[in-house]
């Protein structure tokens, strides 16, 4: 199947294509698994086996009555006021605790951990790409999405993390039909502790974190919470260097019966060499260069600046209802010089070019009221509606240069010549070559409401609507603003729900999404919106005593319209078609809790079978869609020990996957990682060690679902040692 960025054309022409590619998948995703922390908790300086403990419980006597994560509100992310084994679609939950056990530091690092979720590469830097059930995730802060995620939060600032999987434009209006992953930001709670922790690692990695919280007046119903940290580290990679600060703080309320709010707020700053992958040979074979191989100059820097407010006010009026008022800002913006290369050939010889982003700025604006009315003065207990009102705004602005290189906007080298040579005809560049200005705008009002009705016994029925209306216009160097808007959107979702057992939940599910498209055909036509349906048949069992999760799914889930690279225009700039339907049929299953009050564990299993349901081309239907694995699995199991010491294992396993659907090429092989970790405990102090791929696996990901760009190469065998003071 021919995919975007294959196309040719002059240095000018490829780097416009660079430009629409990475504008595209600015929209990205991530990811990510619920796994069992083996740390100390965060909430409570106890060992692990104590972290995950549910609200009930003591300090000297733990009474564990269930699982802590089973009783996470979900309701802010899926506008359902029930509990997650009720929810009828699959949801993942990320605890704070998981991802400091395992010293994970990006999306794409947890994606390996969360059946349905894949870590689909780094452009240039800008932040893992996750992709859910096949299709690329989308993203929100605090239940409110966002345009797109271009660069990696940093985990210190997160509560947790929510994976919603399937359609959700029945909450969101335009949203992907792979899923949505919600950010929750971190609150001041009356148990949220201070702390201060040291980490050093492989690669001259180093990090200083801490964090303060506590009450603002003599009642406690005013709190706050500060974080710091900073970090640096090199890499694997020669001449590669990066370095991070954040700033996170916040203000949670009580502010008045029934009327809670909250202000958050943080700065995130980045650095990093920038690199984006080695190019293969025409066949999929990898370069024959060893790991550390770098291809790009080392005094080439990409800069980010992250800032981002969160607020909200929860009020419940009565018993029966209550309105939430929510609202987002976040505004990123980067620059710096990145070079990519492609086309390598068998003797060596490859082309690059640099893609010098003078400003890369992007401004997200939510806001949104929601309410929920229970429907028991009506005798119907366990019922309620709910509806809500979101405006969604993001306005985007990427402008760039391409830098020329003996006269033209494209270089040359050989990658036998070795990396100092390579750096060096980088760094001749002569800047600022020729420029290029891409403008974005997009704006969505979305009206929404759902129905849970229970109807007798063991049923229970959901109904939702949603009309979303878009409001889209792009605009290229200092041509005219063109629109993209297409029509308003009306989108469906309905389940019903069985309890046959107590604890047992089966249900079936429809819904859909849709999200506008911008790019255009060979007749300068914009391409209809991407239209995604959904049919899900799940279980989920949370044991009487709530320690353990079992969640299996069955989905069918299919999208139109799909842009494809067509040919290039008389202007020399790409066009698309449309690929008329592909279907991801698969099933996930995951399962997690406590096998005993010292033994944790987490499993997740995804099977999925990419396939190209209709197509203008007859040749193309029943082919696998490429780049996509059929199927992944994880397991992550913690054990504490008496007398302080805890240790944890975790197993990353990802199919191989096709690289064309005719088998032209070598598939991209599948690869297992093992990592581990052990430390000790003592009052209010923690060590902790841990070992990433710890059998050093060699394995690549691909970085733009195209073998002519190349791919990145996966973390060898890293260790990271930690200390941390809880007081």
């Amino acid at each position: 199947m021919t995919t975007l960025g294959q196309g040719n054309g002059s240095g000018r022409q490829r780097g416009a294509v660079r430009l629409k590619q990475l504008l595209a998948a600015s929209g990205m995703a991530a990811q990510i698994a619920l796994c069992a922390g083996v740390a100390r908790a965060q909430d409570s300086g106890t060992p692990a086996a104590a972290s995950e403990q549910p609200a009930t419980e003591t300090r000297d006597d733990i009474v564990v009555s269930g699982y802590r994560y089973l009783s996470e509100d979900t309701s802010g992310t899926t506008g359902l006021p029930l509990p997650i084994e009720e929810v009828p679609q699959a949801i993942s939950l990320v605890s704070q605790d998981f991802l400091n056990a395992a010293d994970l530091k990006t999306l794409g690092e947890v994606a390996q951990y969360s059946p349905g979720a894949l870590f689909a590469g780094n452009q240039e830097g800008f932040g893992s790409i996750v992709k859910l059930r096949g299709f690329a995730a989308g993203y929100a802060f605090d239940g409110l999405t966002i345009g797109s995620l271009n660069y990696e939060p940093d985990n210190a600032t997160v509560e947790r993390m929510e994976i919603v999987k399937g359609p959700a434009s029945v909450v969101y209006g335009a949203a992907s039909p792979g899923g949505i992953i919600n950010l929750v930001s971190k609150q001041a709670k009356a148990n949220t502790p201070n702390y201060v922790e040291l980490l050093g690692g492989s690669w001259k990695r180093w990090r200083l974190e801490g964090q303060v919280a506590g009450a603002l007046n003599a009642s406690g119903s005013v709190r706050a919470i500060g974080i710091a940290a900073h970090e640096e580290a090199g890499s694997f990679m020669k001449n590669v260097n990066s370095s991070k600060t954040v700033l996170y703080g916040g203000v949670d309320a009580d502010i008045a019966d029934g009327l809670t709010g909250y202000v958050h707020g943080g700065y995130e700053h980045y650095r990093r060499t920038a690199f984006d992958g080695i190019p293969t040979l025409a066949d999929g074979s990898a370069a024959p260069v060893d790991r550390s191989f770098f291809i790009g100059a080392k005094d080439f820097e990409l800069v980010t600046d992250v800032k981002r407010v969160n607020a909200g006010l929860d009020w419940k009026v009565s018993s029966l209802w209550s309105i939430s008022l929510k609202a987002n800002y976040q505004r990123t913006g980067t620059h710096g010089p990145a070079p990519y290369a492609y086309d390598l050939q068998a003797n060596g010889d490859f082309s690059f070019q640099i893609q010098n982003v003078l400003k890369d700025d992007k401004q997200d604006f939510s806001i949104g009221a929601s309410t929920i009315y229970k429907l028991d003065a009506l005798g119907m207990s366990d019922s309620f509606l709910s509806g809500s009102a979101i405006y969604q705004s993001t306005d985007s602005m990427v402008h760039q240069s391409l830098p020329l290189i003996d006269g033209s906007g494209t270089g040359h080298a050989n990658i036998f010549d070795g990396v100092e040579a390579i750096d060096a005809i980088i760094s001749s560049a002569v800047f600022p070559g020729d420029i290029f200005l891409d403008r974005r705008r997009r704006k969505f009002v979305t009206l929404s409401g759902q129905a849970v009705l229970k109807v007798a016994g063991p049923l229970t029925l959901l109904g939702g609507l949603s009309y979303s209306k878009p409001d889209i216009s792009t605009r290229s160097d200092d041509g005219p603003w063109q629109d993209f808007s297409g029509d308003g959107q009306m989108s469906y979702r309905a389940a019903a729900t069985v309890e046959p057992i107590a604890g047992l939940n089966v249900y079936l599910s429809y819904s859909e999404s849709f999200q506008p498209q911008l790019t255009i055909d060979i007749n300068d036509n914009v391409l209809p919106p991407l239209s995604g349906k959904q049919y899900e048949l799940g279980a989920k069992y949370a044991s009487p005593d709530r320690r353990i999760l079992l969640t299996g799914a069955l989905f069918d889930l299919r999208q139109a319209n799909q842009g494809v690279y067509d040919q290039q225009g008389p202007d020399g700039f790409d066009r698309y078609r449309a690929l008329g339907e592909v279907r991801y049929r698969g099933m996930e299953f995951e399962a997690i809790g406590r096998v005993t009050k010292a033994w944790q564990v987490n499993a997740g299993l995804a099977i999925l079978d990419p396939k190209i349901s209709k197509d203008g081309d007859p040749t193309m239907v029943g082919k696998t869609v490429t780049f996509l694995p059929k199927t992944t699995a994880s397991l992550y199991t913690s054990y504490d020990f008496a007398g302080g010491v805890f240790a944890g294992a975790g197993v990353r396993y990802v199919g191989s996957v096709k690289t064309a659907s005719d088998n032209a090429t070598r598939d991209l092989p599948g690869y297992t990682l093992i990592d581990g970790s052990l430390g000790y405990n003592l009052d209010r102090w923690r060590l902790q060690l841990n070992v990433k791929n710890i059998f050093d696996k060699h394995y690549y990901i691909n970085n733009y679902q195209t073998l002519f760009y190349g791919n990145i190469v996966g973390e060898p065998r890293s260790v990271t040692l930690s200390l941390r003071a809880v007081f």
